[in-house]
């Protein structure tokens, strides 16, 4: 399993940043390989998402297509952080904690 989490500042107002939020969530259900997604505020105003793959090469396909691509321009990004990180022990079996994108 794979980590990937993201902060972002934006330019947009919270109300909207959660608008866009909702919007996409029904593309993402269809991303293979995409376990989870946990969408994020922060207390320093950035947002951001912890994605959860079930492999690297997942992680990948999705960075490489139009979906991520779209990000910065979606939630007027002006900083922008990745990290990718391999889940070496997870204290639930990944099938109880794997659920459906809400």
């Amino acid at each position: 399993m794979i980590i990937h989490i993201e902060h972002f500042t934006s330019a947009l107002p919270d109300e909207r940043i959660q608008e866009l939020y909702t919007s996409r969530m029904a593309n993402l259900e269809a991303v293979p390989g995409l376990l989870q997604k946990h969408y994020l505020r922060y207390e320093n105003g950035q947002h951001g998402a912890v994605y959860i793959w079930d492999s690297p090469e997942a992680l990948q396909a999705f960075q490489d297509g139009e979906m991520f691509r779209s990000i910065a321009d979606t939630y007027q990004v002006s900083e922008w952080t990745n990290e990718v990180a391999d889940v070496v022990l997870s204290l639930r079996a990944p099938e109880a904690a794997a659920g459906t994108l809400r």
